[in-house]
């Protein structure tokens, strides 16, 4: 579905005064990088995707799992410019990780990546909504705290945008936080809702493809 020229007009308009507003999150460059235990980027988000809350194939669902993997190991080396591509593939999908490891790298604007702060804070609220890790809440928060009272309701326009088309529920992802095995440590898990499809279960090795129960012990 297209979306109305006007539209278009008034979500860049929008974009202009958020580059204003969140400026100040770029005093944050240099931050110790936050590693969420466990290709530029656009701004203005029209419409939702056409797969939207559909059930994600096979060939998809692998996909984005190794994606998240490379991301993942990329990310832990500090090549944050070669991870972005792969996080940003699982960040697109709903998973929490890679929307918080993605808002990380674009509030830095590290590794040659260009600094995007409203892209940024959207992508942190994404990742803090519902069943989180508290280090992702708790960044997102502390992100949400340096913004000035009378610039918040067009970020919150933006992120409301981000929520409806990459949100968990939108891509139809499950996220929970739950006890590791044998301890008392919570880790965050996010999965596909549509695994059982393709009787991915007891037997899949969630280790060789990168779900959250990995990045959460990173």
């Amino acid at each position: 579905m297209r979306m109305p020229t006007s539209r278009i007009f008034r979500r860049c308009g929008i974009a202009l005064s958020l580059l204003v507003a969140v400026d100040g999150l770029g005093a944050d460059r240099g931050t110790a990088d936050p590693r969420f235990d466990d290709v530029d980027e656009e701004v203005i988000v029209t419409g939702e995707r056409d797969d939207s809350h559909q059930v994600v194939n096979l060939e998809t669902m692998m996909g984005i799992y190794q994606s998240r993997l490379q991301g993942s190991i990329l990310y832990r080396r500090q090549e944050y410019a070669e991870a972005l591509p792969h996080l940003l593939a699982a960040a697109r999908r709903g998973f929490k990780f890679a929307q918080a490891r993605v808002g990380f790298i674009l509030q830095q604007g590290v590794d040659g990546v260009p600094q995007d702060p409203e892209a940024a804070i959207a992508w942190l609220a994404v990742a803090a909504r519902g069943d989180t890790h508290p280090e992702i809440r708790n960044y997102f928060k502390a992100m949400w705290a340096k913004i000035p009272d009378q610039r918040r309701p067009a970020l919150e326009n933006l992120i409301d945008v981000y929520v409806q088309r990459y949100g968990s529920r939108a891509n139809r992802v499950t996220c929970d936080m739950s006890h590791k095995a044998g301890t008392w440590l919570k880790k965050l898990t996010c999965r596909f809702q549509d695994e059982h499809l393709y009787k991915i279960g007891a037997d899949f090795d969630p280790h060789g493809w990168a779900t959250s129960s990995v990045e959460s012990s990173q």
